[in-house]
């Protein structure tokens, strides 16, 4: 409906209006049209009125609050509640009341805290008469400011870190949707179930599981549909899951995240800092996820660009046969063991030499052999601890880097030498010669595998000595 032409404003009118609005104790002021037989726009006003100038817009037909406007000209309706309470549109308030200036015009005046019950229906009337004669539209440096807050919220988005993975990325994402929307809870699902939860920590105490968030949010999923939801005050559905698991939850708006990234935004607004969500809080809740799934998606494509760069180290550095380091990754190790012993540290080595290793290929063939290979693997991992680093050396040689000073890495030596001890190796044995070397402080590694080397084969004399492979004999 269109507004009569308005007489101009009084000068001062509205600095009248919030001395006379503060004597009265009214915190906050929001100035509403009519725009359609059913549907008001909000203007301006003080105080939230004033920050939410233009980004609110009720109907008769979805809010049944709007029955608090009153139909005659003049009148004020009161409503005072035990705590803030939803008044009208996202407007939360402890004490309050609703003026009907002139068939276009309603006026809301509340305290989010404390009651108006001192200033009279008279006093209230003339509050939002004031307000009315100075407020003709929204301000376009408000319409201004309002977009320049959507540019703000999706250059923070993007600003997430160029190197972060999925998992920081949505965090950075909830985190920054959080705080623009001014929402008290956030929590972020993408479309695999990965959740992100703001404000990070919530609260070991008093942070739900994720069994339970992921139940929450399958149910709002389940009334959503394809289009964002809003709920104004959670008092309309007391039983959802959402409401019983968050301690004083006010509102929620949900939002479908588009693909790539799939998923779901919930915001929050609870008892600490009570309101609904503004027509703003919806468009920025909308970037957030147009803008965010692409960056959610950049960081996806990282990670497994990243994983698949580890995947080929790690295929680089292993011996495919059986799983054990190869020379790569042993001559590695070396180098930066060489560094531990030089600050300090003490390091041994073990190598190992299979017995009889071409006997098995010629007599049982080569995958005996490999097999032969791999059990002698399986023994010496057996013996390793976190830090120590197997290899194979190539053919049937094998080394162990210990982080372990001569005496215990003698007892290792002793305890693997036994494990690999049989007279010869065969289809279910495993035999092979071992030596062992430490470097000390200030010691150098390339002469402990020197002697782990003489040991190796000195042992491997002493065992043919003992058990000569039948044909060797006289050679």
């Amino acid at each position: 409906m269109v507004r009569p032409a308005a007489a101009p404003p009084r000068p001062g009118s509205g600095d009248d209006a919030s001395r006379l609005a503060a004597a009265l104790g009214v915190v906050d002021a929001l100035l509403f049209r009519r725009v359609s037989p059913t549907r008001w726009a909000h203007l301006g006003g003080l105080g939230r009125g004033r920050s939410w100038a233009g980004i609110i817009e009720v109907d008769e037909a979805d809010d049944p609050l709007t029955s608090r406007i009153p139909i005659t000209v003049g009148e004020v309706r009161r409503a005072r509640f035990a705590e803030s309470t939803r008044l009208l549109g996202p407007y939360y308030a402890v004490s309050g009341a609703v003026v009907r200036v002139s068939n276009d015009v309603a006026v809301v005046l509340g305290n989010p805290v404390e009651d108006l019950a001192a200033a009279d229906d008279a006093e209230l009337l003339h509050v939002a008469a004031l307000l009315d004669t100075d407020i003709d539209d929204v301000l376009p440096s408000k319409r201004l400011a309002d977009e320049l807050e959507v540019l703000h919220t999706v250059r923070s988005l993007m600003a997430a870190p160029t190197n972060a993975g999925l998992v920081d990325t949505l965090q950075h994402l909830v985190t920054v949707a959080t705080e623009a929307l001014s929402c008290d809870i956030g929590v972020l699902r993408d479309g695999a179930g990965r959740l992100a939860i703001a404000p990070e920590p919530f609260g070991a105490a008093s942070r739900p599981a994720s069994s339970d968030w992921h139940a929450a949010l399958d149910e709002i999923a389940a009334l959503m549909g394809p289009s964002l939801w809003c709920l104004q005050d959670v008092s309309s559905a007391p039983t959802l899951k959402a409401v019983t698991m968050l301690p004083g939850v006010r509102s929620l708006l949900a939002v479908p995240v588009p693909p790539p990234a799939g998923g779901m935004l919930l915001m929050v607004h609870t008892a600490a800092r009570p309101r609904g969500f503004t027509s703003q809080c919806r468009r920025l809740g909308q970037h957030v996820v147009d803008a965010g799934s692409v960056v959610a998606h950049a960081a996806a494509l990282r990670d497994d660009l990243r994983a698949a760069a580890d995947r080929a180290a790690r295929a680089a550095r292993t011996d495919p046969l059986t799983g054990l380091g190869n020379r790569l990754a042993w001559d590695e190790a070396v180098a930066a063991a060489q560094e531990r012993v030089d600050a300090g540290a003490t390091v041994s080595v073990v190598t190992l030499d299979v017995d009889g290793l071409k006997q098995v290929n010629d007599r049982h063939g080569h995958d005996a052999g490999d097999d032969l290979l791999r059990r002698c693997a399986d023994a010496i991992r057996s013996h390793c601890e976190s830090e120590d680093v197997p290899a194979r050396m190539g053919g049937d040689e094998f080394a162990v880097l210990l982080h372990a000073d001569r005496s215990a890495a003698q007892r290792r030596y002793r305890a693997l030498a036994e494990t690999v001890g049989a007279s010869r190796s065969g289809l279910h044995t495993v035999a092979a010669s071992v030596g062992v070397g430490t470097a000390a402080p200030g010691g150098r590694l390339a002469d402990a595998v020197r002697d782990a080397d003489v040991q190796m084969y000195r042992h491997k004399r002493e065992r043919r000595r003992r058990h000569p492979e039948p044909g060797l004999a006289g050679r």
